[in-house]
């Protein structure tokens, strides 16, 4: 067989409309056929293309146009806060809020009841809104996890749920000044939650949003591998040392029928804030009646500090050798006339007083005294070498700095009136810190309230400068010792431990009389514990007691001995002086009495 008779023909029959009886003949190969296919394959998307650009042009960029590509931004769950031991005092939770899209809504009626077994009802503005159509109506907001998942599992049409964070405080009341709280925006308003609320927040977190018509697609978060994350903050403060401090106040204010009150406990040592209390206070989980309970009084308010200044004058007359703890001094039966004034003693109206005995009774005119032996330029320079009117740098929002006139304003009788603590305000911070400058040794130390911030430790001592010698310091701390033992302060006694300490009852200034009030007092107490080698510096506040018992030594140094005494037991610092068999019995009984006065709170 010939190539000619292999190859399979194709033929193609028509008539010719000019020759009738003549037939025209086409032959096709397979490869003809194929190259013809993909002519034709060509022409039709050449007319789709046209079609779409040309003829379909306006549909299409009217379905583009409802796709819409941004890029959005979501919070960080913000970093919790926690006490020196790790325990959570602010935390965020998720919550979230239910919305519904009512142009995706199949069965209103059948929806509400679903939503009804989860306590969820739609107002009549709910319902009005739904029969509007609208694509966004808030029905419920704060729902828990749980039954969030719940409603999402039913996947009822038109349905939709947003997350969102919220602050929760575990322990209320507790160190509410220290920490602070948060707007309705997780943005730190107060205390620590203001003061770390970038290192709390971290950044946003970025992420692309598509949004077609009127439903919402999200894509993945945006890679970021230098985005800043919220860090947890550690304070210094010990949530068991706070919650005695606050219990052991808040029964003082009642007992005394004060206005306000402020204590602190610092390590000397280092500088930490253990526990640091304001009454009244508040409870940031809720709205807040008062404007006034935000202010963290122990940082904030500035009073005069009244006789418990008196370790600066003493500390400045030791250290320049002016006079030693035994040198007598004419007290001139406590009443002495300076610069048209009459400056009087409340307490021993002695002759002579050695330089002891004048802290020891809180002698203003021996205080006096001391101040006009030192000098106006000299007293200026220690008042100031204490940290006083100059902030400690505290990590707290709303420090101030207290007020000390220049010397050039002060008047003749400033120089004396000033040693026992007035013509100058002061902060309960800034007195704290003076005496664990004489408890250490004689060095003025930063307070610390933060101790960590995420792995960065803040828990380093910084030394501001040394006030005075370790010499002098152990001689003020001898003077503040017997103020303990046989003045004053006797009722800031704790069997078992040596207690050095200066109670102050200063007469607050009316500023309409101006002149001091008759009425109105600060109490205040201020000691270090064990006294021999302290661990503890407290100080104890006061505003306006009850004007039928105001004294300090009544009023303060009593709240100063509860505290003190409990939280020795609680760190386990163990005594420093013999207690005899009678006291360990009393000690004993008054142990139990708490305890069960502690047990039957708990229990209520």
């Amino acid at each position: 067989m010939t190539n000619k008779n292999k190859k399979k023909s194709h033929k193609l029959f028509f008539k010719s409309s000019k020759k009738k009886n003549k037939t025209i003949k086409f032959s096709f190969n397979r490869s003809d056929i194929v190259i013809l296919s993909f002519f034709i394959l060509f022409l039709l998307i050449i007319a789709r293309l046209l079609y779409l650009q040309v003829i379909n042009y306006s549909n299409i960029n009217k379905y583009g146009n409802n796709i819409v590509h941004k890029q959005a931004t979501e919070k960080q769950k913000r970093g919790n806060i926690l006490d020196r031991n790790g325990s959570i005092l602010a935390m965020s939770i998720k919550k979230y809020s239910l919305y519904i899209d009512a142009k995706m809504l199949k069965d209103a009626a059948k929806t509400e009841k679903i939503l009804n077994g989860f306590n969820i009802f739609f107002e009549p503005r709910h319902k009005e809104l739904i029969k509007q159509k609208k694509s966004y109506i808030p029905i419920k907001q704060n729902i828990d996890e749980r039954v969030a998942t719940e409603i999402l599992d039913k996947k009822i049409p038109g349905i939709g749920m947003e997350s969102s964070y919220v602050r929760l405080y575990p322990e209320q009341r507790l160190a509410a000044h220290i920490i602070g709280k948060t707007d309705s925006k997780e943005q730190g308003t107060y205390g620590i939650e203001k003061f770390c609320n970038e290192q709390l927040m971290g950044e946003n977190i970025k992420r692309q949003q598509y949004t077609i018509g009127n439903n919402k697609i999200f894509s993945d978060y945006l890679e970021d591998k230098n985005i800043i994350s919220p860090n947890d903050v550690r304070l210094t403060i010990d949530r068991k040392l706070q919650f005695i401090l606050e219990e052991e106040l808040s029964e003082g204010l009642k007992r005394t029928k004060s206005k306000k009150a402020v204590a602190i406990i610092q390590n000397p040592n280092n500088g930490d804030i253990l526990a640091m209390a304001s009454l009244p206070n508040y409870n940031p989980n809720e709205p807040v009646s008062k404007i006034e309970y935000l202010k963290n009084i122990a940082i904030s308010d500035i009073n005069e500090p009244g006789s418990t200044f008196k370790i600066i004058i003493l500390a400045a007359v030791l250290e320049e050798k002016l006079f030693k703890l035994s040198d007598k001094v004419d007290c001139e039966n406590g009443k002495f006339k300076y610069a048209g004034r009459v400056i009087r003693d409340d307490h021993g109206k002695a002759k002579f007083l050695t330089v002891k005995q004048i802290i020891e009774q809180s002698s203003n005119v021996g205080t006096a005294k001391l101040a006009l032996k030192l000098g106006e330029e000299k007293f200026h320079e220690y008042i100031r070498k204490f940290g006083f009117n100059s902030a400690t740098g505290i990590e707290l929002t709303g420090e101030a700095k207290g007020m000390l006139r220049p010397v050039e304003r002060w008047t003749k009788g400033s120089l004396p009136t000033l040693s026992f603590g007035q013509e100058l305000s002061v902060t309960a911070i800034q007195t704290v810190s003076a005496y664990s400058a004489i408890a250490n040794g004689g060095k003025l130390l930063k307070p610390n309230i933060i101790k960590s911030i995420g792995t960065t430790e803040y828990n380093k001592v910084y030394p501001i400068r040394t006030v005075v010698s370790e010499d002098t310091a152990a001689k003020v701390k001898t003077a503040l010792e017997s103020v303990v033992k046989d003045g004053t302060g006797k009722s800031a006694k704790i069997e078992g431990y040596s207690v050095a300490g200066k109670t102050g009852t200063a007469q607050k200034y009316d500023k309409e009389l101006k002149s001091y009030s008759k009425k109105h007092y600060m109490a205040s107490f201020c000691g270090m514990v064990p006294a021999k080698k302290p661990e503890l510096v407290i100080l104890v506040i006061f505003d306006e007691p009850d004007e039928k018992n105001y004294y300090a030594a009544s009023v303060a140094a009593p709240v100063f001995a509860n505290i003190a005494k409990r939280a020795l037991e609680y760190l386990k610092i163990p005594p420093d002086e013999k207690i005899s068999e009678k006291d360990i019995k009393t000690s004993a009984k008054a142990k139990n009495k708490k305890e069960k006065k502690y047990a039957s709170k708990q229990t209520a």
